[in-house]
């Protein structure tokens, strides 16, 4: 069955990036075409800083240095039990797919939901290049120009350090300006956390299914993606815990039993009943739920923003080399990576930085699933 939407989607981004080269034609000033990517360039530049604030600024990166090897320990850690689950040493009982997901409209975001990702995106991106800019003028590099890119339909932004000055800085400074994106992503990402904690207990409305395998007892029993599961067997559900407490309380994990649950769902702004049967022998009802909660878009947000940022500061942590039309895009880690092994062992090394950067993207690539996000509660 087409899917109108995602061809309506895909034209209009067609017709929008053929007016830009049109317009543009490769480049125009400030502003630079490529397929599918454009680097628009400000002129906003800024030399050292002194004084408290560069002090301060100094320790921040330190503290940055030591949470970007965390992460990549962490990413490589994620990576690994992914790779060993698919390829190696797979679970018994198929599960629903772990990967690391593509943000693709129309496939793995609703079309509809796409607005609530670019928003995080760029206020993520926005503090990731915020704190490079920062902390490499209070390590003395001037940052020489900034500016926004846009690939595809997301956004994006950029420094750009004086290279000359970055590369006659000691080591220690040159790791902090790399490592400073990754640790503002890490910190608003604990903000986000911390207000979504102290705001959407309020707000819990029950649960909402995301997912159901098919033949399994809630496939059987009626129960669909987007229900939202408000009451079990007579007993309220606001949250999550409540959700989980109730079916072992009837024994849903109990193989030896039999167990028939009548879920009260709001489904589609009416109120319904499905009634599913776990039979004898089976311990799970084979439904992937998350919280939903009374208030959506704010709660969302913040759901949006902590994960976007983590996923930020993983992946800029992992040295990662992207070959694209405009060139190799590094990340942080690549950076940090790339000049610890040339301080170390000497330039003549930077061909195995290289190498380590396409064998973790390659990594990634193969670990790529198109599992659907639901962003929206």
């Amino acid at each position: 069955m087409v899917d109108w939407g995602l061809v309506a989607f895909a034209v209009v981004l067609a017709v929008f990036w053929a007016l830009l080269w049109f317009r543009f034609r490769g480049s125009a000033g400030r502003v630079r075409v490529y397929p599918l990517l454009l680097i628009a360039r400000t002129g906003i530049r800024g030399g050292p800083l002194g004084g408290a604030l560069a002090r301060l600024l100094s320790l921040y990166g330190w503290f940055s240095i030591v949470t970007l090897v965390i992460a990549m320990a962490f990413f490589y850690y994620l990576a690994a039990t992914i790779f060993i689950r698919r390829y190696i040493a797979p679970p018994p009982e198929p599960g629903f797919a772990e990967g690391f997901v593509p943000l693709l409209p129309g496939i793995t975001i609703p079309l509809d939901e796409l607005p609530l990702l670019l928003v995080p995106i760029g206020v993520a991106i926005l503090f990731h290049e915020l704190a490079h800019a920062l902390v490499a003028r209070a390590v003395g590099v001037s940052v020489r120009d900034a500016g926004f890119i846009l690939l595809a339909f997301i956004p994006g932004a950029f420094v750009e350090p004086d290279e000359g000055e970055l590369r006659r800085a000691p080591l220690a400074s040159r790791l902090k300006v790399y490592s400073a994106g990754v640790a503002a992503n890490v910190i608003l990402a604990v903000v986000a956390l911390g207000l979504l904690a102290l705001a959407a207990p309020a707000l819990h409305n029950g649960v909402v299914v995301l997912d159901v395998e098919g033949g399994s007892p809630a496939d059987l029993g009626g129960l669909r993606r987007g229900m939202v599961v408000v009451e079990v067997n007579g007993v309220n559900i606001r949250s999550l815990d409540d959700f989980i407490r109730v079916l072992d309380e009837l024994g849903v994990r109990d193989r030896g039993r039999t167990v028939t649950l009548n879920l009260k769902v709001l489904h589609e702004g009416r109120e319904e009943v499905v009634t599913i049967v776990k039979p004898e022998g089976l311990e799970r009802l084979g439904v992937r739920v998350e919280q939903s909660y009374s208030l959506k878009i704010p709660v969302t947000m913040l759901q949006v923003l902590f994960i976007i940022n983590v996923a930020l500061a993983l992946v800029n942590a992992a040295p990662i080399l992207i070959p694209t039309p405009a060139g190799a895009i590094a990340s942080d880690g690549a950076h940090l990576v790339g000049d610890l092994i040339a301080t170390t062992l000497g330039e003549k090394t930077r061909p195995l930085v290289t190498a380590v950067g396409l064998a973790t993207l390659l990594l990634i690539v193969s670990l790529l699933t198109l599992t659907p996000i639901d962003l929206i509660p």
